[in-house]
């Protein structure tokens, strides 16, 4: 339901932002553009937050959603406080958490205007406060991912160590990267450290979260994943953690009140290697062990410390949910080298008597570590390397769906069925679509559901010779439609001639998935330099007859950024800044067809990383929690 009564434009324009009084780094405007690309244009950090708690209210073009009204669209992403210098070391993940929300406020009349605010915040994490206190610290992600000298990568690496031990870092999570609600609390999220406590809707950080009370606040195993998932059926939090020294990862399941169910079970694997995301099912949860391999002797070659191996396969385990590692077996699926950011969806696929005879998971899968999110210092003269040549942009590539997966460019990831098969140990994989996206999102309500049918992507814009990776369009791709097509060819017979056989033989070939595409899919580019990040799905309300919802009966919010604001790398109006949040029908995204409504910021949101809707009904419940602790503490 749309209301009629939302505002078209705003009672009250302007607000006020400022550098917040606690920041001590001297913060640095340009005249011209960083020469880093990422720090560069629209992913150069803002260094002010909106004064006050209020926001600042925006203008709206449409109607705004009633299913919006009293909630909030918060998205996080890396907003550096110490700007490397021209040509220092630097990488996309790095940076101070900063969110950017949304209220989407009803006031007292129920069926009043629905009037959006904007607000801002860095995540004032333990790492955020030693940093603006003694300045740079963050790990040196610019030296591990790119090719560097063994005394300098020593010298780095030791240094980083002694600072962190000097000034007592307790936590270097800064909550850069993903959000989720858990326990009454939105908890700011970064795989390398602990979750951050913030109240909304002001965005306020108001601690550090540690699942069970910690009298000590202390737990330096804390440590959580930055796409933990919530189960929804039980409430249930499962995740992992990674680590350089073994047994090299951890899993964890946190019961729907805090309690630690299953704490810091170990799960050896061969080598360490960078694990973003994972998937649960009802009865697994899915690891994802690319070849993103942590190998010092390549410094001895010349090539990064972190780096893709395309020569070992990509590892899956099936993890029990309720694993214990003295007593439960990890069972490990292969395929060809591949790396995957994200994943969608998972599910367990059972036979007609309930017996599950396959894992499935849905996920972005490149053939390769996506090079454009490598991009280092420079290696001569404008130049940064790490991303494709000349040359490489050059080749021609061929459509994804044959299973011809040396002829696909290793450089983007296309949506992707994996099946494992318990019986033989077999993987499946099957390309889902030929559009290349990332950050797929769905309708949360059926996670792990097996009838979900659609997945909603970010299209990555093509590889531009020292630009980073944009976010150009959504991708709403039909999976039922592509298995179904699937299952139709392997019962009659022509699966085996759609595709070249082999490690592709579950492929339905390039043309017929061109053309389930065509027929099941939609395309929604945002326009000639506007730019965005993952589109979030917020589902409809109930109908007063309370008739179930179609999947994609809802709405897609998304931050998008005109970069026509920009000459030369900086904006060409700092005062004059607009960054607008799009809603778009779920079920009607095509390139015709325009944003519901269109909120008009006006401010630069930088490109970031995830973000998460919270209802009225949590964030009242998050207010509730915070008064009740505070309270406690008062008493």
């Amino acid at each position: 339901m749309i209301t009629k009564s939302s505002s078209q434009k705003s009672q009250k324009q302007g607000g006020l932002s400022a550098i917040p009084s606690d920041v001590k780094i001297a913060t640095k405007e340009r005249t011209s553009g960083h020469p880093h690309p990422y720090l560069n244009g629209n992913f150069y950090p803002v260094f002010e937050e909106t004064v006050g708690d209020e926001g600042i209210e925006c203008e709206v073009d449409g109607i705004i959603p009633e299913v919006l009204r009293g909630s909030q669209y918060i998205r996080t992403g890396p907003n550096t406080l110490n700007v490397p210098a021209d040509g220092a070391p630097h990488h996309f993940f790095t940076g101070e958490g900063m969110l950017h929300g949304v209220y989407f406020e009803s006031g007292s009349d129920p069926n009043g205007p629905i009037r959006p605010r904007y607000m801002n915040r860095y995540v004032r994490s333990d790492f955020f406060k030693k940093q603006n206190d003694h300045g740079y610290l963050h790990v040196p992600l610019g030296i591990i991912m790119a090719p560097t000298p063994f005394f300098k990568f020593i010298f780095h690496m030791f240094w980083f160590y002694i600072k962190m031990a000097w000034y007592k870092v307790t936590n270097i999570g800064d909550g850069n990267t993903a959000l989720a609600y858990f326990g009454s609390r939105l908890l700011a999220l970064h795989e390398g450290g602990k979750p951050v406590e913030t109240a909304v809707p002001s965005l306020n950080t108001t601690g550090e979260y540690y699942f069970e009370e910690d009298p000590n606040m202390k737990d330096k195993n804390a440590v959580v994943t930055a796409h933990p998932k919530i189960d929804p059926k039980t409430g249930e939090m499962i995740f992992f953690s990674y680590s350089l020294h073994k047994p090299l990862a951890f899993y964890s399941v946190v019961s729907a009140e805090g309690k630690r169910k299953i704490w810091r079970q170990k799960v050896a694997l061969p080598k360490p290697s960078m694990m973003h995301d994972f998937a649960t099912t009802d009865t697994y949860s899915i690891m994802l062990n690319c070849p993103m391999y942590f190998e010092p002797s390549n410094m001895l070659k010349g090539e990064p410390t972190l780096a893709f191996d395309a020569k070992a396969k990509a590892r899956f385990g099936l993890i029990p949910r309720y694993y214990n590692d003295t007593t439960d077996k990890v069972y490990w699926f292969e395929t060809r080298a591949c790396h995957i950011f994200h994943t969608a969806n998972a599910w367990d696929e059972k036979d007609q008597d309930g017996n599950i005879i396959a894992v499935c998971m849905t996920a972005c899968r490149s053939d390769g570590f996506l090079r454009d999110i490598t991009l280092w210092q420079p290696s001569g003269p404008d130049n940064y390397g790490g991303s494709k040549t000349e040359a490489e942009r050059l080749i021609q590539h061929k459509a994804p769906g044959s299973g011809d997966y040396d002829s696909q460019d290793p450089d983007k990831p296309f949506l992707t069925l994996f099946r494992f098969v318990l019986a033989t140990g077999e993987t499946q994989v099957t390309t889902l679509c030929q559009i290349a996206s990332e950050f797929p999102m769905i309708n949360f309500d059926r996670y792990m559901h097996p009838d979900l049918r659609y997945v909603f992507s970010a299209s990555t814009e093509e590889s531009s010779f020292n630009i980073g990776l944009k976010v150009n369009g959504i991708v709403k791709t039909d999976v039922h439609a592509v298995i179904r097509k699937k299952n139709d060819l392997q019962a009659s017979g022509k699966l085996k001639t759609a595709n070249i056989g082999g490690e592709g033989q579950w492929e339905i070939g390039a043309e017929t998935l061109a053309a389930v595409q065509a027929q099941t899919g939609q395309v929604h580019r945002f326009g000639p330099h506007i730019y965005g990040n993952e589109a979030m799905f917020v589902a409809n309300s109930l109908c007063t007859d309370a008739q179930p919802l179609a999947e994609d009966d809802g709405f897609l919010l998304v931050y998008v950024y005109d970069e026509r604001q920009m000459e030369n790398g900086v904006p060409k109006d700092k005062a004059r800044q607009v960054t607008e949040l799009w809603i778009f029908d779920a079920k009607n995204i095509g390139q015709d067809i325009d944003p519901v409504a269109k909120v008009k910021i006006p401010r630069r949101v930088p490109y970031g990383f995830h973000g998460l809707h919270l209802t009225k009904e949590q964030i009242q419940e998050n207010q509730e929690f915070l008064a009740r602790r505070a309270a406690a503490a008062n008493s």
